[in-house]
């Protein structure tokens, strides 16, 4: 995912830009404020107007908030309910300045905020991007201005909406705003060492504009990586042309079960009770880990807080804990951000279940692998007794079946075709032409 960070001073034009460049550069833009609001809006129909602590508290506990793209707008959702349309009257403006300054809604808002920029590649504005939100921004820019040619641009927009204000006040108003931002106690706005200061006091907004999408580009240039995303149903082969389509381009396969297993792994070694797995118990672990990988000799290394714990990855034992661990957000969440880190870093073949719907919805390209599942059953019921394993295939197909299933209905990571996956029929074709397929396809488009 690529990430833009704009900051910058209450009139300096920093929605405008953000517009602007989502528009040219085609990524996504994350508006901030509609997280309070609709939190706000949610606690109105609860509790009314008084802010309690306890009562908001309770609110996040019991009410979802979530935001949803449709058509490519924003819009936020309280319970599964689309809020967006009642979230701008002033009356919610100002209930949502009262319950953000309470830490956890903080903590939600920066959740919400900080999945999104793994998911999307996205331009997000405000007074602590770069700093706190989205620190690892690829490109980060401070937007600043005079404060007489901010009141002036200011005054101008609150002219247009009819409101009856002279510009001294605009003026007044802003240099307290000023003082408030750059003085807070949490977040204060402040310039980052690595921001670029964009000061279009003697610019335009439309210049400004064109001046910080170069500088955009100019990034993506000289950072840009292809991202495989392939999915597809158990036995359809998609690991064999996902591998294959990797040599052959001199691309990484990540393999996302090994990870899975080196948290399994650091489990065992950090000594903490498989007994005792639940949620907490399992959040708390994951807090104390941190996780990484590398690929030495073309071999991927997986380590946990430093260890290197790749020897151990297929001891049965630990398949069975990672199992155990997987279904837990904290774990998932975890992996996500290596996924998504290690695309963003490296050209990269991914495959599994969910990679082209969650893990890299924007890759540059998604295969959805797929079989007459008769078909599946026979390669299943072929390598098993390969294996010597006694099974007969009436066996694997009830087994196959049921694995589909639960692949399709899944709460979490849910197999999901995306309408701008090429689709990849193996039934009547070998997993050579598949790869050649493949291939052709990713060459057209690279030429």
């Amino acid at each position: 995912m690529f990430k833009v960070a704009i900051d910058g001073f209450m009139g300096s034009g920093k929605s405008t830009l953000a517009k602007g460049l989502c528009e040219r550069l085609n990524f996504k833009m994350l508006d901030t404020g509609a997280i309070f609001r609709a939190i706000a809006y949610a606690y109105k129909a609860v509790y009314g107007s008084e802010v309690k602590e306890d009562d908001l508290k309770e609110l996040l506990k019991t009410k979802t908030i979530e935001l949803r793209f449709i058509d490519d707008k924003q819009n936020m959702f309280v319970n599964q309910e689309n809020v967006s349309p009642y979230l701008r009257t002033e009356e919610i403006s100002q209930l949502a300045s009262k319950v953000s300054v309470y830490p956890f809604v903080r903590e939600k808002y920066l959740a919400m905020a900080k999945d999104f920029a793994g998911r999307y590649d996205c331009v997000m504005e405000g007074r602590d991007i770069g700093s706190v939100v989205m620190p690892d921004a690829d490109v980060k820019i401070f937007l600043t201005a005079d404060e007489s040619v901010r009141a002036k641009r200011r005054y101008e927009e609150s002219k247009a909406k009819g409101q009856k204000v002279s510009l001294d006040d605009v003026l007044k108003d802003l240099r307290e705003r000023d003082y408030r931002d750059t003085h807070r106690e949490v977040a204060p706005l402040k310039p980052v060492k690595d921001s670029i200061i964009v000061d279009n006091t003697y610019i335009t907004l439309d210049e400004t504009i064109d001046y910080c999408y170069e500088i955009i580009k100019s990034k993506m240039e000289t950072k840009k990586f292809t991202s495989i995303a392939i999915d597809g149903y158990v036995c359809s082969g998609k690991s064999t042309i996902a591998e294959e389509v990797a040599r052959r381009l001199n691309f990484h396969v990540f393999n996302t079960g090994a990870v899975y297993r080196g948290i399994a792994c650091a489990f065992k070694y950090l000594k903490y009770d498989e007994s005792k797995i639940d949620e907490k118990y399992v959040e708390n672990f994951a807090s104390q880990i941190w996780v990484s990988v590398k690929f030495l000799n073309n071999v991927q290394h997986v380590y946990v807080n430093g260890v290197d714990h790749t020897n151990n990855l297929r001891r049965d034992e630990i398949s069975v804990l990672s199992a155990k661990l997987s279904p837990f957000m904290a774990v998932r969440d975890k992996v996500l951000k290596i996924q998504r880190e290690f695309a963003f870093n490296n050209n990269t073949v991914m495959e599994g279940r969910d990679i082209g719907s969650e893990v890299l919805p924007n890759a540059d390209f998604k295969f959805f692998i797929t079989a007459d599942e008769e078909v599946r059953a026979k390669r299943r019921y072929s390598q098993q007794l390969a294996r010597g394993e006694d099974v007969s295939f009436d066996k694997v197909l009830e087994e196959l079946r049921d694995r589909d299933y639960k692949d399709i209905h899944r709460e979490h990571g849910a197999i999901k075709k995306m309408p701008d996956a090429v689709v990849v029929d193996t039934t009547n074709q070998t997993l050579e032409e598949s790869v050649e397929f493949c291939l052709d396809v990713i060459n057209k488009k690279r030429m």
